[in-house]
């Protein structure tokens, strides 16, 4: 028992000596082969440990309680020493990790104006997407007027076909000319040529503002 107490003492003095020895270090290597032998000290600390607290229980109650006493003080012990290897052991790692990236940052070639000149492209072209989406739903919206448009005047062909047969028939009735229906006809497709051009013109106006709203 006191044999492996004694074992046990040493394997924590020998952990405590490593650790003023990691602090000490700063070259990478070194103190990797350290904390690799601090944790190797470590886990024969810990099989010490579990042999100890096999022989506990088969010592008599007065050795036993004395034991017990000095595990406690050894537990404490390791619990320090876990504790203070982790925080070097972190330390340890970002300090490399720093190191590392800032040997690749030395090594690292800047194209930023590059860079900047692809992001620009990007987003212009993005911009000019979304544009051609926007115009693409306006023109299908002018087109579904268009279309309702054309079959209002469908509707209302043919409710001029029958006003105008209505017309004949009454003009007919009352006397009036062929030469003076001629005439009115002649009228009526001189206004419908005008109104055809005027939609046309107020069309071409339309797209030019839009074009020039949208694109200047």
């Amino acid at each position: 028992m006191d044999t492996q107490l004694k074992a046990t003492r040493e394997e924590i003095d020998n952990v405590q000596l490593l650790l003023i020895a990691i602090e000490r270090q700063t070259g990478n290597h070194e103190v990797d082969r350290l904390i690799q032998d601090a944790n190797s000290s470590l886990m024969k600390t810990e099989t010490h440990m579990f042999r100890l607290e096999s022989q506990l229980g088969r010592e008599p109650a007065p050795v036993r309680q004395k034991a017990s006493f000095k595990m406690d003080q050894l537990k404490s012990d390791v619990c320090l020493i876990k504790n203070s290897l982790r925080t070097m052991t972190n330390r340890h790692t970002n300090r490399k990790k720093q190191a590392e990236e800032k040997k690749a940052l030395l090594k690292q070639r800047f194209t930023t104006n590059q860079e900047t000149r692809v992001n620009l492209e990007f987003d212009e072209e993005l911009n000019l997407n979304d544009k051609l989406k926007y115009s693409d739903n306006m023109i299908d919206q002018m087109l579904a007027q268009g279309a309702s448009v054309f079959e209002d005047l469908q509707k209302q062909k043919y409710n001029l076909l029958s006003i105008r047969k209505r017309f004949h028939f009454l003009t007919k009735s009352l006397g009036i000319s062929d030469t003076t229906i001629r005439l009115i006809e002649k009228r009526v497709r001189e206004d419908k040529k005008l109104f055809m051009i005027g939609v046309i013109c107020c069309l071409i106006f339309m797209f030019c503002f839009y074009y020039w709203w949208q694109y200047c």
